[in-house]
């Protein structure tokens, strides 16, 4: 058996959806920066400057929310996501972070798999000092 195969039989995590989910709207983030620079600039008119806008603040209040649920689900802290940010800005809404979590917890294998690898990594670090 190959890696690819490997690769192929290979459930997705509900975390690791997660981690695709948060990359995709970085990109829209960044994809909607540039157009709203552009449509600052008068570059290019395909929607008014407040719509862009709009767009990239939801997008950005979504990848946050993401994000912390994200880190959150890996076992960080709060402080240790957020540990400098400016004073206007508002606090996450913790029950959509709740949801979000809720939605791509971990199932009971993946609690099983991960404790069967924590077990081992700390059966070779205990013989192999």
């Amino acid at each position: 058996m190959n890696t690819t195969e490997t690769k192929e039989n290979k459930t997705e995590r509900n975390i690791d959806k997660l981690k695709v989910k948060n990359k995709g709207l970085a990109k829209e983030i960044q994809d909607a920066r540039i157009e709203h620079k552009e449509t600052q600039r008068g570059n290019l008119r395909k929607d008014p400057v407040w719509k862009t806008e709009a767009r990239l603040k939801h997008l950005q209040y979504e990848f946050r929310h993401h994000h912390i649920a994200y880190c959150e689900l890996r076992g960080r802290t709060r402080d240790q996501i957020e540990q400098t940010h400016r004073d206007d800005t508002p606090t996450p809404d913790e029950g959509y972070i709740r949801a979000i979590k809720d939605m791509y917890a971990w199932t009971p294998e993946e609690i099983e798999k991960y404790n069967e690898r924590q077990a081992k990594r700390e059966a070779f670090i205990c013989t192999n000092p």
